[in-house]
């Protein structure tokens, strides 16, 4: 059985407007389709701060229940009561996997655990607007189909929210099972920009019809700072890395978990002489100036980039040796690929039944879419 793809962002929060199109926390009342009795829902939007170029928005949604549905220390499949949601002992017995929990420290009431998102995000609403300091942010990450777009999107659901010390370093990481095999690999652009693109697969639960399923993903291995010619250390960490990363066989699939880091946002860009103006390089040649003296002040951001990077495997339980090869044939794994349903806009459905006729009359079936330190630390080479 997979992993969960799991998150852990450290930053500081960043609190979206009330106005906006997506608000820190919004509660609304809907009418359910069986009961027909009102029900009040809650979500939440708020951004994680790695840097000013670099930031993930975590999210939640819940809405009040008559039972709740949950887990015990046991792993036994139990009830509550919604009106029992705030019993210490109940709390207490529910597995700390199903729990949520947020600790701002003393101030904001220290340690609370619910049973439920709904009241997680109460208490957020009330405590972290008002929390200065860095957060430690963990959930599940997971794709979601967007059947109108057509495309997944990315979705970082909340579970538990921490304060953290100032001297943590902020970093957007995840965890991860990947699956993949010799076709995943793309390394044709690495001679232009250093990277290796990875077209694997993570295992995702979709529904209780489809079960598990594997969703397609991107990964990404930059060694764009690296210096494979000059620096010994950097050499042997990408040989490391790349013996699991440029895997053999295409016969079947391999996986294991990495760890991982995302870069969402404008990533900074080192100042050069590419950069600079005709003139300014003249100046530079007469040695009237240096580059440093063109340097303009703050970070230089380069184009924005949306990457999952691979940092480290885990070599842990199963893959204590690395990677694990899948027992079943390529064509077996292909039919757990999840292929989503895709919902046509009234355009494209009148313009498919035209193209669809056949000489019969009879609508065919629609095809299904488819640096040169030696002391530098390894954590600044993702």
């Amino acid at each position: 059985m997979a992993q969960t793809s799991r998150f852990s962002f450290v930053g500081t929060a960043l609190i979206p407007k009330e106005k906006s199109k997506r608000p820190f926390y919004k509660e609304f009342e809907k009418t359910d389709n069986e009961t027909k009795k009102k029900k009040t829902m809650r979500s939440m939007t708020f951004g994680v701060k790695e840097s000013d170029a670099n930031v993930a928005f975590v999210e939640a949604f819940d809405s009040e229940q008559d039972t709740i549905y949950t887990m015990d220390s046991d792993d036994n499949k139990i009830e509550v009561d919604w009106a029992d949601r705030f019993d210490e002992e109940i709390i207490n017995s529910v597995a700390s996997y199903r729990r949520y929990t947020v600790d701002l420290g003393e101030e904001h009431g220290g340690r609370k655990d619910f049973i439920t998102l709904f009241d997680f995000m109460e208490f957020l609403n009330e405590h972290l607007p008002k929390y200065d300091g860095k957060v430690m942010v963990t959930g599940q990450f997971v794709k979601e189909w967007y059947a109108k777009g057509k495309q997944y999107f990315d979705k970082f659901r909340i579970q538990n929210v921490y304060a953290v010390e100032d001297d943590i370093k902020p970093r957007l990481s995840l965890s991860m099972e990947i699956f993949y095999n010799k076709d995943s690999l793309d390394k044709t652009d690495f001679k232009d920009n250093k990277k290796i693109y990875l077209n694997g697969y993570i295992e995702q639960y979709i529904n209780k019809d489809e079960g598990k399923k594997m969703i397609p993903m991107q990964f990404i291995f930059s060694a764009a700072k690296y210096d494979l010619e000059g620096n010994e250390k950097h050499k042997a960490l990408y040989n490391y890395k790349m013996q699991y990363i440029d895997v053999k066989t295409n016969k079947t699939m391999v996986h294991i978990p990495w760890d991982l880091v995302l870069v969402r946002g404008a990533e900074e860009a080192e100042f050069n002489e590419d950069m600079l103006t005709a003139r300014q390089k003249e100046q530079i040649e007469l040695g009237l100036k240096k580059l440093e003296d063109f340097k303009p002040r703050g970070a230089i951001l380069g184009e924005r980039v949306n990457e999952y990077r691979l940092f480290d495997p885990k070599l842990v339980g199963d893959f204590a040796d690395g990677l694990v090869e899948l027992d079943e044939t390529m064509s077996e794994f292909e039919e757990r690929i999840y292929q989503p349903t895709s919902e046509e806009t009234l355009e494209e459905a009148k313009a498919n039944s035209k193209k669809n006729k056949t000489s019969d009359g009879v609508d065919d079936e629609p095809s299904t879419p488819s640096a040169n330190d030696t002391t530098v630390s390894d954590e600044d080479l993702f």
